[in-house]
Parts: C-alpha cells; sequence; structure tokens
C-alpha cells in the first residue's frame, strides 16, 4: 500500500473509532434515561388509574352520568393503543362479514373496555396488561385476546332496556338436522381459524341439544388442557379411601378433575353462528 493511499485511510479509521467509542459510552446511557421515561409514565398513568378507580367508588350509581363518564375514562386509560387494537377490529369486521354475508358495507366496532388479571406478585390488579377486551359492533358483543387478537367469544351486546334492537338473526329455517348444521358451522370455523385461532382437525366434534330455531354444539381438544385437584363436601362415603373431616366435622374428599380446551357455538336453523365461545384462557379457572 503506497503512503498515499495509508494517508487516506488513516481519517476513516479514526472516525470509525471515534464512533465506537461513542456508542460504548453514550448507548447505555441513552438506555437508562428511556427506562427512566418509561418508568415515570408508568407511575404516571398508575396514578390517574388509581384516581379514576376511587372516583368510580365514590360513585355507588353505576347508571349515572358521572360514573359512566369516569368509566370511560378508566377504560381508555388503560386500553392498549388504539394502533395495536387495529388488527382486532380488522378481525371483529371479518367475523361479521361471516354471519352477514349479503352486507357489503363496513360494520362499525366500538371499544368498550378491557378485564385485568392480578399481579404476579398478589399484589394487586396489572392495568398495564389486560387479560381480555370487549367490543360491540351490530348489536353484538365480541371478546378479544390482546396478546393474538383473536376472538374469544361472540354473543348478544348488552341490552340496557327492552327496546334496544337485539342482533339480526337469521331464523328462516333453511336447515332442520343437526349434521347439516354441524357441516355449516365446520365450514365457518375452518374459513375463519386465522381470527379464531382453533384447528378443528384436532377436535372432537358433541352435538348437545335444540331449542326452538337454535342449535348447540361444542368441539374439544384434548391435547389442550389443566387437570386441577378440588374438594367435594358433605355427601361423601366416610369408609372411602382418603376420605377425611374438615374444620367443621363435615366429611370431604379431594378430587381431580380435567378441564379440556373447548369451543362452544349456538347456530340457528338459518346457519348463522349467534353465540360463540372458546374457553381456552380461562382453563384453569374452571
Amino acid at each position: 500500500m503506497t503512503h498515499k493511499n495509508k494517508s487516506r485511510i488513516l481519517p476513516i479509521i479514526l472516525f470509525l473509532a471515534v464512533v465506537t467509542i461513542l456508542a460504548v459510552v453514550f448507548t447505555p446511557r441513552l438506555i437508562n434515561q428511556s427506562k427512566i421515561v418509561q418508568s415515570l409514565q408508568g407511575n404516571a398513568k398508575d396514578k390517574q388509574v388509581a384516581e379514576l378507580l376511587e372516583a368510580m367508588n365514590a360513585k355507588p350509581n353505576k347508571e349515572s352520568e358521572e360514573y359512566k363518564a369516569l368509566r370511560q375514562k378508566f377504560c381508555l386509560l388503560t386500553a392498549r393503543p388504539e394502533a395495536e387494537r387495529a388488527k382486532a377490529i380488522t378481525n371483529i369486521k371479518e367475523f361479521l362479514h361471516g354471519i352477514y354475508p349479503l352486507e357489503s358495507g363496513d360494520f362499525q366496532v366500538e371499544f368498550l373496555c378491557s378485564r385485568f388479571n392480578g399481579k404476579p406478585d398478589d399484589s394487586g390488579t396489572d392495568y398495564n396488561n389486560p387479560a381480555s377486551e370487549y367490543y360491540e359492533a351490530k348489536n353484538h358483543s365480541f371478546e378479544i385476546d390482546p396478546k393474538t387478537n383473536y376472538i374469544l367469544g361472540v354473543g348478544d351486546a348488552e341490552r340496557t332496556k327492552r327496546t334496544d334492537p337485539l342482533p339480526d338473526y337469521d331464523y328462516s329455517g333453511r336447515y332442520s338436522k343437526p349434521e347439516e348444521l354441524r357441516q355449516v358451522a365446520e365450514k365457518f370455523l375452518t374459513e375463519y381459524k386465522d381470527i379464531l385461532g382453533i384447528d378443528l382437525t384436532k377436535m372432537t366434534y358433541e352435538f348437545e341439544g335444540t331449542k326452538p330455531g337454535n342449535f348447540f354444539m361444542h368441539w374439544e381438544d384434548k391435547s389442550i388442557s389443566v387437570t386441577k385437584e378440588h374438594e367435594v363436601c358433605g355427601d361423601v362415603d366416610q369408609k372411602r379411601e382418603g376420605a377425611y373431616k374438615n374444620a367443621q366435622g363435615v366429611w370431604c374428599i379431594k378430587m381431580k378433575s380435567t378441564n379440556y380446551q373447548r369451543i362452544d357455538i349456538t347456530i340457528t336453523n338459518g346457519g348463522q353462528i349467534i353465540i360463540y365461545r372458546n374457553n381456552i384462557n380461562d382453563l384453569d379457572k374452571l
């Protein structure tokens, strides 16, 4: 390498060295500053949440306009950012187009509120991580899993008065046999599996019964389960192995039960799914 080429490369090497040193020195500081800002924002939000909860508790009449206004502020404050909820809204609209195939217009979806679990250390409720979200559209209610945006539940929207409209149910009587409606339901659940987060090929079907116009059925996935031990007291055979008296002197026994992932639906005789429920997030609570 000539002296001339060396003189050209040397400033570049020095520049890169300076950049590297600055990155090593300032990057940790920037990360720490970012964490501090996030912590301050989190503390401010926690304070606002606490103040809103206190104000809501001071309004025992949950139908009052004051309570509703406070509740709305609380729901928006504790909600995921709007951009993160956009996918959930898209999934809801897709589901509605599936059960209302003749409607080509857009559906208006309203975010209502979120449900929250307790903190890992049992020190209270974790209002920064919604466990589920609730929406309404076309007189239907929707439950969404915030982690995946999958639809977990569909039903009637809450009606505060008898005059509030019901969804447009299809009771045309097009179908009359459970097996016919099973095929309709499985076609729908398969076509929309990407917004429901299910795989019917891994599930077993069972028909539950019918009431005028409605048919009830479910599917279970035996590969996804939660086994829990629970106490049964009262009518217990005292000679049964493991039987014991509790503190109140009542005979009890501990038993284990297993819950599986389960999809429940109600479908009309017109082939419209009007109730849908996936228990995947509640297995350990059943």
